[in-house]
């Protein structure tokens, strides 16, 4: 048994994303079953929603959040909004990158003036994960997209966290989230001089690697700013209290 454990780890460290794939649930869900849940929860949502409910928002979008996240499926904005619709303006791709998807985050921005730019990270990221090994065996499309990782990460590639992997792997997601911000910082510095923007990094932390709770957001940057003491004074976090500045600042 320790043997096969020992295997299954050194094939992660050497494969990359290959080995990520392989721990990914193995249980067979058919097209039909995956599209009858689909159709039977949405039957259900129209059943507890009224006309009323979709009247403000018919005609026109109001998210007060562009929310630039990972398309991994454990990520989901009921972890930030009660009901995120009208609220959130989501666009998704591997790794949480403006590179791919900058039209959209645009159109965030210039469009529908959202004040908060949040740049969402999470711990366990795979895509951080396959960026640090080896991935030229899968596709494409995967590829061209974990290309773009290598700037943020590429120190860690050279010099990893010594043989503690978890370390190495939460210092790639919040380079890797410190890198967007930075990105965006430079794309939209009238927004942010003029007061009309914030951008924000964080991490949703879903194993409670900060010890501040399963599933809770860590702020580590705002508009380019990355030390704890003078985010406490930032004037994108006046409305939280002491202690919630303790609940989502990390102390280094």
């Amino acid at each position: 048994m320790l043997k096969k454990l020992l295997t299954v780890a050194l094939s992660t460290l050497i494969l990359g994303t290959g080995a990520v794939a392989s721990e990914h649930s193995t249980e067979k869900v058919s097209p039909a079953d995956a599209l009858k849940e689909v159709v039977e929860w949405n039957n259900s949502f129209v059943k507890s929603h009224s006309e009323e409910y979709f009247k403000p928002y018919m005609n026109a979008q109001h998210p007060t959040v562009t929310l630039v996240t990972c398309s991994d499926a454990r990520v989901q904005t009921m972890a930030l909004f009660k009901d995120p619709v009208d609220k959130v303006f989501v666009i998704r791709n591997i790794g949480n990158q403006l590179a791919n998807a900058r039209g959209s985050v645009d159109y965030g921005i210039y469009h529908l003036h959202t004040p908060i730019l949040l740049i969402l990270g999470y711990t366990h990221c795979g895509a951080v994960k396959a960026a640090l090994h080896n991935y030229s065996n899968e596709t494409e499309g995967i590829k061209e997209e974990l290309d773009h990782l290598h700037l943020p990460l590429l120190p860690l590639v050279r010099c990893p966290s010594g043989n503690n992997f978890e370390k190495t792997w939460l210092d790639g997601v919040e380079r890797n989230v410190n890198y967007q911000v930075q990105e965006a910082v430079n794309f939209y510095k009238p927004f942010i001089k003029e007061g009309r923007l914030a951008v924000v990094g964080a991490v949703y932390d879903f194993i409670n690697a900060y010890g501040k709770g399963y599933g809770r957001l860590v702020i580590i940057n705002v508009n380019g700013e990355t030390d704890p003491k003078k985010l406490e004074n930032s004037p994108v976090l006046k409305e939280l209290s002491e202690q919630m500045k303790k609940e989502v600042l990390v102390t280094r």
